[in-house]
């Protein structure tokens, strides 16, 4: 039977990027697989992508695609341009573009074709320039904050929808309201916050969060948020806003917080095909929408096996109160606050669903 909807996550330019972030995640997957890097997706395989979307949902339905990387933008707009053409295929297939991208490439052109396909654009900021610099600058180790800057500017020039994503390292912890008044003075009104996560193979990690920091940065900018919408400055900060949906019976829509694996349908450039953005890894490879359907990949020992393998089994979840709400988060996240001793995301709870619930 078709799928009403499908959500897909699309890597066009695979693990390349023109940036070189000091805690890049994709990078520490990318060389923890045979290959690192599958260049940039040509025009066959986008066009098989197409048809099995269409496919799934039986030409009728809801796409809801995402493209990130490495650098989405690095595949050059005339990929994005065919792309969006060839969607247009389907007319029955109704479409929400997203795109990640760390601003750098961005010029008028790119903005335009934005505004005019309707795209949500995240951009990689991680805060004020003097954070920014410690860790996200170019190949020849020169910052990109200036850059950045003038494309936020050319988005709301263009009128093209974004939000900020800011990764929380150690350092950037110490200062919580440094970045929610960087948020304020910047007019950010829609943010989301990463815990910079530490290397598969990293037992401890320069720039990873750990516990502590996790809840006390938390802790802080919660009630710097809450006093800035209590002046009048209301932020929407991902992470809030998915609490305040659960603690009043809602579903959240950021993968992870129920703490139960789902098929997520990452597609790398070459067409290989993973369950999860965290998990493009060979263990993981579903197989290839060149020879497979999305319904066959979904029905794959791989996949299950993911799935199965979701359960938290950490000692603190067995007596948190909150078990049933959270399940132990997402997986791979959850390194930055829980381990067999504490949850630190216990702690942020009892700290803000009080306040949220009343919201």
């Amino acid at each position: 039977m078709p799928l009403k909807n499908i959500s897909v996550m699309i890597k066009p330019a695979s693990s390349l990027c023109n940036l070189r972030c000091r805690y890049c995640f994709y990078a520490d997957i990318s060389q923890n697989r045979e290959t690192a890097s599958n260049g940039i997706m040509d025009e066959e395989t986008c066009d098989t992508v197409i048809d099995r979307i269409s496919e799934a949902l039986g030409g009728h339905g809801t796409a809801n695609i995402s493209f990130q990387g490495g650098e989405p933008t690095v595949a050059g707009l005339k990929y994005f341009i065919h792309f969006t053409e060839t969607m247009k295929k389907y007319p029955h297939v109704r479409v929400n573009y997203a795109l990640q991208t760390n601003g750098t490439l961005i010029d008028e052109e790119w903005a335009k074709f934005f505004h005019n396909n309707h795209f949500l654009i995240g951009i990689s900021l991680d805060g004020y320039k003097l954070n920014m610099d410690q860790f996200r600058f170019d190949a020849e180790n020169s910052s990109v904050y200036d850059r950045i800057m003038k494309t936020v500017k050319l988005l709301r020039k263009y009128k093209v929808e974004f939000n900020i994503l800011t990764v929380v390292t150690k350092q950037l912890a110490e200062h919580p309201k440094a970045l929610a008044k960087f948020y304020r003075d910047q007019k950010f009104d829609y943010v989301q916050l990463i815990p910079c996560l530490p290397g598969f193979c990293d037992k401890e990690d320069p720039f990873a969060l750990t516990p502590e920091k996790y809840a006390s940065f938390y802790i802080d900018f919660f009630d710097e948020w809450l006093r800035y919408a209590r002046n009048g400055t209301f932020i929407s900060v991902g992470l809030f806003e998915n609490l305040h949906a659960m603690v009043h019976g809602q579903m959240p829509y950021q993968c992870g917080m129920l703490g139960r694996c789902t098929v997520q349908y990452v597609i790398e450039s070459n067409g290989d095909t993973y369950p999860c953005d965290f998990f493009c890894l060979d263990e993981y490879r579903l197989g290839n929408l060149k020879t497979d359907s999305f319904e066959s990949l979904f029905n794959t020992e791989t996949a299950k096996t993911f799935i199965n393998e979701s359960e938290c089994t950490k000692k603190p979840c067995g007596t948190c109160r909150y078990m049933n709400m959270c399940n132990g988060g997402c997986r791979r996240q959850n390194i930055c606050y829980l381990n067999e001793e504490e949850c630190a995301y216990q702690k942020v709870l009892d700290h803000v669903l009080p306040v949220l619930s009343k919201m």
